[in-house]
């Protein structure tokens, strides 16, 4: 739900939030009150006692005296915020925001036609955070990753919230900003800057990166003048630019150290050789699956302690960092694996974690599988979240293949 999906983008102690008594809070965006206009997307159409709830509804049941401004028009706007909205924050305790997309933005069948924040929202963010007693929190309710760089730096800014679009559920992030739900999700997108959206074209479909043979996005001109854009790599197997977040991204209201208690030094990959060599001589692009379960499995068990004050969830995620990796179409990382855990303050869970056999091969620009016999640097956690008090570790695994004829599907 809205509670375990929660990402954490920044946080500077502003939360988890705590209301005093006759405290005032007041919630500011045009995305405030969305919950009628997505809550049938791709889900029922007669919620729970027919209640649409928002995420003003959320804050209302943490502090009674909350109120609701939308600040601008709609997501799209340009247009100034309006004052009411601002006046309205320079008197509250407690100001979140909610802003982002909605279904007028990107919906099935239509494209979001920018990674951006849109003019409107981002002077509203501007104006609320300069009036406000304290920093205040930024809630984004958005299926787009937008870029936020400005929000991110913005030191009015206490914390960010990323949501998603929950729809109904949103009621329940009341809970995770005042700290009655722990947030532990990580970012299943990566934000890119906006500056992406102008190097290549949405109709190029390539995922490595490299020379596009579509014109730039931002030329202004007929297509057949304008210069061909450059593909940066699409995800984060293989983005080579900076991030805004990366993918995996998410902090919590407590801290995390990993340690790993059984790391393999050594692997085999004689067996995945045994694999691909059936599949070529059975003219087959597929292996079978059953095959690949019945192998022994490397494994990787990671320690995972709260060494903060707070129980938290914690997500561990293993990826693989294959050798060449950035090179003749190689991934930067893969993520193998990743498992969800309730952690108490002080105490440690064991995570187990296997990579596949065929997390060891590699498909090449023409297509082929191949074996990636070589040293693989093997990490789990995000090493951007490293010093926000996030889980870290790395280790080396090195790979052999037995000598013979290249074997490739």
């Amino acid at each position: 739900g809205a509670a375990q999906g929660s990402t954490i983008l920044k946080n500077d102690g502003t939360l988890p939030l705590k209301a005093s008594r006759g405290a005032g809070a007041v919630v500011i965006g045009p995305n405030a009150n969305l919950s009628t206009s997505i809550y049938s997307y791709y889900a029922g159409t007669r919620p729970c006692g027919m209640h649409f709830w928002t995420l003003t509804d959320g804050i209302k049941e943490h502090v009674a005296n909350t109120r609701l401004f939308l600040g601008v028009k709609d997501v799209h706007t340009a247009d100034d915020p309006d004052s009411e909205a601002v006046e309205a924050a320079k008197a509250a305790d407690i100001v979140i925001m909610g802003i982002g997309t909605d279904l007028s933005s990107a919906r099935e069948s239509y494209d979001a036609p920018s990674i951006s924040l849109s003019e409107g929202q981002s002077k509203l963010v501007d104006a609320v955070a300069k009036v406000a007693k304290k920093a205040i929190v930024v809630v984004l309710l958005t299926a787009v990753p937008l870029d936020i760089s400005k929000i991110l730096s913005n030191p009015r800014v206490g914390a960010v919230l990323h949501a998603g679009q929950p729809s109904i559920q949103a009621v329940a992030l009341g809970d995770v900003l005042f700290g009655k739900r722990p947030p532990a999700g990580r970012l299943v997108q990566t934000i890119y800057p906006a500056a992406y959206a102008d190097q290549v074209s949405i109709f190029d479909f390539n995922m490595r990166p490299g020379p596009s043979e579509w014109p730039r996005p931002d030329c202004p001109g007929p297509a057949s003048s304008c210069p061909n854009g450059t593909n940066p790599g699409r995800t984060h197997r293989f983005y080579t630019g900076k991030a805004v977040r990366p993918f995996g991204y998410g902090l919590a209201y407590t801290t995390f150290s990993y340690e790993l208690v059984k790391a393999p030094q050594l692997l085999s990959l004689a067996p995945l050789q045994r694999l691909l060599r059936e599949a070529q001589n059975n003219n087959s692009l597929l292996i079978r699956a059953q095959t690949v379960d019945a192998l022994p499995a490397v494994s990787y068990a990671v320690n995972v302690t709260n060494t903060g004050s707070v129980d938290s969830d914690d997500v561990v995620l293993g990826f693989l960092v294959p050798p060449g990796a950035g090179l003749q179409g190689v991934p930067l990382q893969t993520l193998f694996g990743f498992e969800r855990v309730h952690v108490r303050a002080g105490e440690t869970v064991t995570v187990w974690l296997y990579p596949a056999l065929t997390d060891f091969a590699q498909v090449d620009v023409q297509g082929r599988r191949v074996v990636a016999a070589g040293e693989y640097q093997i990490r789990f956690g995000v090493r951007e979240t490293s010093a926000q008090g996030m889980g870290f570790v790395e280790t080396k695994l090195q790979t052999e293949a037995e000598a013979e004829a290249e074997i490739v599907i």
